[in-house]
């Protein structure tokens, strides 16, 4: 186990302290669930019926300020984004398991991630969720040789946005930027106008004037970004970076 930061691939804490620092970490974590309604299923299903967006609009934040965050300390030369490890890409089981994963939460109300956090908070609901999500993974593992084949397939390495459709990082990350801000603005507008404004409205105006600061400041930056080359940030030179050794990399050897 690692933290998404490399301090203790760069010497900067002991394996030991990395292992430590994930327990204050997870306390964190699990309060800013709490705090921000993932705890609680009902949030996280009425979000699908945009009933109450607040959950969708803090996974927006959670992924602008990540992005951001990566970006501006790799180019300032704090963290090198070679040694953070990006998750390969399977895009066909990849979006397969993303539909059932969006129905699990609809049906569930939670993820494994919030589950475990609202049984921390003694929810009943949540440990039944969890004992859900065990038996379910018993039974892919138990049955892997079925769908081994698929589950592996349609392999595209550690792939970016940018790739896909030839631009550089740079302006990817302010489009990434302007989507989020469209998505939450329109996700707000959608609640009030489905639901009416008279119980949502008391949720919308205080995004609007308190987090709106935020978003200009998040837009601004993402502006300033879209000049720096894609090199400044990661190197693409690199035949086979560090977090991902491509599949196609990988030759068994010969009996």
């Amino acid at each position: 186990m690692d933290l998404a930061i490399p301090l203790a691939k760069t010497g900067v804490i002991s394996a030991a302290a990395n292992l430590w620092l994930a327990i204050p970490i997870g306390f964190i974590f699990g309060y800013a669930l709490f705090h921000a309604g993932f705890t609680d299923s009902r949030r996280i299903a009425w979000a699908f019926y945009f009933k109450d967006v607040g959950v969708p609009v803090v996974m927006f934040s959670a992924i602008v300020t990540g992005m951001i965050g990566l970006w501006g300390l790799s180019l300032i030369g704090v963290l090198n984004i070679s040694l953070v490890y990006m998750l390969p890409t399977y895009l066909v089981p990849m979006a397969v398991g993303g539909v059932l994963f969006g129905v699990g939460m609809v049906i569930g109300g939670y993820c494994p991630g919030t589950a475990i956090a609202a049984v921390a908070t003694g929810k009943i609901d949540g440990m039944v969720f969890i004992g859900g999500f065990l038996i379910g993974s018993l039974v892919f593992g138990d049955f892997f040789p079925v769908w081994g084949d698929f589950y592996n397939s349609d392999y595209v390495g550690a792939f970016r946005l940018d790739q896909w459709l030839g631009i550089g990082l740079g302006p990817m990350v302010l489009i990434i930027v302007i989507v989020a801000v469209a998505g939450t603005v329109a996700m707000i507008f959608v609640q009030d106008f489905v639901w009416g404004k008279k119980d949502t409205m008391t949720r919308s105006r205080p995004f609007m004037k308190l987090q709106g600061a935020l978003v200009a400041a998040a837009v601004v930056i993402g502006i300033i970004f879209a000049f720096f080359p894609t090199e400044s940030f990661i190197d693409d030179t690199v035949e086979t970076p560090f977090y991902i050794v491509p599949r196609a990399d990988v030759t068994e050897a010969a009996p």
